[in-house]
């Protein structure tokens, strides 16, 4: 009997330790299932202000800053659903600030980084009722198409950028385009001006300037009207997306002024040598030489037309002038030429003449703008240095995105987009009115500059001008003996 009770007692202790090992598995997770863990932290970025320094993700130093990797993590931010306005509104770009563009290109993200803090400092943007802050986020795209293209997706697809501008040059521009289409990402298009951009039916893709083929007539409109007597014209072109344009352009304008286009010659895209097509302008003697450049390629044609003395009454190009560093580069050689400017300092767009003319104010005056821009420069660039139009065109394209996220409410892009289209505006760059067949601004009209005693002045038109033109130019001769064009 006393066996039998210490039997039944093992066996009810094994029963209550079987029992314990059941229940303790039960609150186990299956083999390979997760466990439970607390959800990521995300971390907003800050807004930018003039006194901060730029961030690694806003300045990009090394090619691991500047190229997306496949082990690149996504970021966080994600896009607010239709209708609703984010805590901080991103503009992206994938910016070229080295390689070949790097000269026009810093200017352009200055200027754009400008505005950004200025309406940061001024409490952000009305969206839907309330004040958002404005981020710029910029990749160097380092002049290369293939680079911009997959900088600028990832800046859609990973960064979740609201909005793009363009990057500067319009091979750039063009082959990024097809990408914030594809997206519906709005993007303003800054330093790029191929008429070929607007061509292609893009819904998301705005331009904010003239075209490239309308760079050189108000240059011709002054030849013709100046000096009703010149003849020939004869015009040297690089061989970019660009400068194509500007060339088909110019030639198109002169032969229905009447005009004669003796040479009609293209260059490579990074020239070392431009004697044989300068020296085919020499024996034509034309009245007028039009170079469409870019900065680089700028100054190598003023050097040898200034060595081969090839002189002209006018001597016009693209881009390069406006270049504050021109002059720089150039000294006395840069006296008299002129250039077609979409912006100078010295053009007056006040709130004053938008109360005149019946039409809205936005964003900083002139005066404002020089300011926040010179702190920029300062800031990123070690001096301070006044704005040519490259900075003023990126600083347009911010303030028309965000005065079109003003006007909607919103960040969606097709909202923004009819706002846009509805409006009629003005900034210190000028008016704003788009176009809803070709999504160019045709409220926006460009001036003449020309380069005088060291410094550039608007010279056309004659209602906006700073002073008056000094035709014809000096002779290289004149010029090489130190004479200045007053």
């Amino acid at each position: 009997m006393a066996g039998s009770k210490t039997l039944w007692g093992v066996i009810a202790a094994v029963v209550v330790i079987v029992l314990g090992v059941v229940a303790w598995m039960a609150t186990q997770p299956p083999a390979g299932a997760p466990t439970a863990t607390s959800p990521p932290r995300t971390t907003s970025p800050s807004p930018t202000s003039p006194a901060q320094t730029p961030t690694a993700a806003q300045t990009p130093q090394t090619p691991q800053q500047t190229t997306p990797t496949a082990t690149q993590p996504p970021t966080t931010t994600t896009q607010p659903p239709a209708g609703k306005c984010p805590d901080e509104i991103v503009i992206g770009t994938a910016m070229p600030i080295s390689g070949r563009y790097a000269a026009e290109a810093q200017y352009s993200l200055w200027g754009a980084l400008a505005v950004v803090n200025w309406i940061n400092d001024k409490g952000g943007v009305d969206c839907g009722g309330k004040k958002v802050k404005v981020k710029l986020l910029y990749r160097d795209s380092e002049s290369k198409l293939e680079l911009a293209q997959s900088l600028t997706e990832s800046l859609i697809t990973r960064d979740k950028v609201h909005f793009l501008l363009s990057p500067y040059g319009s091979d750039l521009a063009l082959g990024v385009s097809s990408i914030a289409e594809k997206y519906g990402v709005l993007m303003a298009v800054v330093g790029a001006s191929s008429d070929r951009i607007f061509q292609q039916g893009f819904r998301y893709v705005i331009g904010v300037a003239a075209v490239a083929s309308q760079y050189m007539v108000p240059v011709l409109d002054m030849a013709v009207k100046t000096d009703p007597t010149v003849k020939k014209v004869a015009i040297l072109y690089r061989d970019s997306e660009f400068n194509i344009m500007v060339a088909e352009g110019a030639k198109k304008y002169a032969e229905k002024l009447g005009l004669q286009v003796v040479v009609y010659e293209k260059y490579p895209a990074s020239p070392q040598d431009l004697t044989p097509q300068i020296l085919k302008v020499k024996q034509a003697s034309p009245d007028i030489i039009i170079v469409a450049s870019h900065f680089a390629d700028g100054q190598l044609a003023v050097r040898q037309l200034a060595e081969q003395k090839v002189d002209a009454k006018l001597v016009a190009l693209s881009v390069a002038p406006l270049v504050p560093d021109f002059y720089k580069a150039l000294q006395t050689k840069a006296e008299c030429i002129v250039g077609p400017s979409h912006w100078e300092p010295g053009v007056n767009y006040t709130p004053e003449l938008a109360r005149q003319r019946g039409v809205e104010w936005f964003g900083p005056t002139k005066e404002e703008f020089i300011q926040y821009f010179k702190s920029v420069a300062k800031q990123m660039g070690g001096q301070e240095v006044d704005p040519g139009y490259h900075a003023a065109w990126a600083a347009e394209g911010v303030l028309a995105i965000l005065y079109g996220v003003q006007k909607a409410g919103t960040v969606e892009a097709d909202k923004v987009l009819e706002a846009l289209r509805n409006a009629r505006f003005m900034t210190f760059f000028g008016e704003f009115k788009l176009d809803p067949t070709t999504n160019l601004n045709v409220a926006h009209s460009m001036v003449v500059i020309q380069w005088q005693g060291g410094n550039r002045y608007v010279v056309w038109p004659a209602e906006v001008a700073e002073r008056k033109l000094v035709y014809p130019s000096l002779t290289w001769d004149q010029k090489a003996a130190g004479q200045t064009c007053r």
